[in-house]
């Protein structure tokens, strides 16, 4: 009796074993995550990435800024921070990526902008998994780090990264809680000089000057860049007047334009030079740029 006890335990025993290994094998088995990217399109990921592409500046930032440092093979000639992505290998320009070489370069994962819809077709056909992370505002930047640490695994990292992300623009809004809406500086942006261009109110400019206490002068354009006319600037009259800085960019001499001399800004020494990409670029770095803002039009509260 006992020794029939003791097979039928037994046999108990390797049945559940059994079924433990089936549902081993059942887990791994099953796609390592399935997400909804920033261009609506489901996106299942077969196995945690090892090898990773990015063809944006933007969300070069963001995968250097989660940690992948040792999983990205490929960038954009254009990714130009943090300085460890300058030595990775290069997949051509923004717009004009060599499909042929990412694809030799056998990826697992490539992280596309909203610019690469032709690109992320090609890829797919080919059995390449691509996630699209196109943040528009502070809110979807924030997204977008989710979805790439959610992609390849540093859930936690990415949980991290937005908390800081944050905590530094919540001590700015508290330092803005002093300052009533009527009275936050009227902002002029200028993108390019000849035609004159600005950001509009869907820029991300846009949106960093708004978290930086300013208020955009032409928020109310529903474009991006639109181009703007020399006598719409002056008729709205901005307090301040900011410039990207690049290689050229002291040669616009905006303080010194003749018509302009009556504007407030310009009465009042308040034309600067910010950081370019830091202030346009999708990603972690928008943060700094609303820091860096913030700082030119409230001094006095830094």
């Amino acid at each position: 009796m006992k020794k029939s006890y003791l097979i039928f335990a037994l046999v108990l025993l390797m049945l559940a074993a059994v079924g433990c290994s089936e549902a081993t094998e059942k887990e791994q088995d099953g796609p390592f995550a399935t997400l909804v990217d920033q261009m609506g399109r489901e996106v299942v990921i077969a196995k945690q990435p090892e090898k990773i592409i990015s063809v944006s500046p933007g969300n070069t930032e963001i995968a250097f800024a989660l940690g992948l440092d040792d999983l990205i093979i490929g960038v954009t000639d254009y990714c130009n921070y943090p300085e460890a992505a300058l030595a990775k290998e290069k997949i051509g320009g923004f717009s004009t990526p060599n499909v042929e070489k990412i694809i030799d370069m056998k990826p697992d994962l490539v992280l596309a902008g909203n610019m690469h819809q032709e690109l992320t077709a090609q890829l797919e056909e080919l059995g390449i998994t691509v996630l699209t992370l196109a943040p528009k505002n502070m809110a979807e930047m924030y997204q977008a780090v989710e979805l790439a640490g959610k992609a390849s695994g540093y859930e936690d990292r990415a949980a991290e990264l937005i908390e800081e992300m944050q905590s530094r623009l919540a001590v700015i809004q508290e330092k803005l809680a002093a300052i009533p809406e009527e009275k936050r500086v009227k902002v002029y942006y200028e993108v390019y000089s000849e035609p004159l261009m600005t950001a509009g109110g869907t820029s991300l400019i846009n949106e960093v000057i708004k978290h930086a206490g300013g208020i955009n002068i032409f928020a109310d354009l529903e474009e991006d860049y639109p181009m703007v006319s020399e006598e719409m600037i002056l008729t709205r009259d901005p307090d301040f007047i900011l410039y990207p800085l690049f290689h050229g960019s002291e040669e616009l001499n905006i303080a010194g334009r003749p018509a302009w001399q009556g504007v407030t800004a310009i009465k009042n020494g308040n034309v600067h030079g910010v950081t370019d990409d830091s202030t346009s670029r999708p990603g972690p770095r928008l943060v700094d740029a609303v820091e860096e803002m913030f700082g030119v039009f409230y001094p006095e509260l830094k």
